[in-house]
């Protein structure tokens, strides 16, 4: 065996033996989704963010807490970032539709 092919196997072991609902785990680091309806909100501008309301700049220092944003998010104290702005760029609205089908992870193995 060469030592190319060592990591390979390695990898599709790992994605053969992985949960067959792969896709309904949540995915580390993504951003969460938005647990409420968004459509009152909406357009979000860089003039117009209406999700400042209820959520704010987490405080320096601090550890975030559940609803504030990230100091990531801003250029500025008090100051969204441009590319920041949009928050369902990132950050999907929550649903109740049925799942997609499920995946058998086995089954793209043969």
């Amino acid at each position: 065996m060469t030592s190319q092919f060592i990591p390979a196997a390695l990898i599709a072991a790992a994605l053969i033996s992985a949960p067959a609902f792969a896709a309904d785990q949540p995915i580390v680091g993504a951003p969460s989704p938005v647990p409420h309806p968004v459509a009152a909100y909406l357009p979000i501008t860089i003039a117009q963010n209406k999700c400042l309301v209820c959520h704010r700049e987490q405080p320096e220092g601090a550890a975030r807490r559940k609803g504030e944003i990230p100091r990531s998010h801003y250029a500025a104290p008090g100051q969204l970032a441009g590319e920041r702005f949009e928050c369902m760029l990132c950050h999907a609205e929550s649903s109740d539709a049925k799942p997609l089908a499920p995946v058998d992870a086995n089954e793209a193995a043969h």
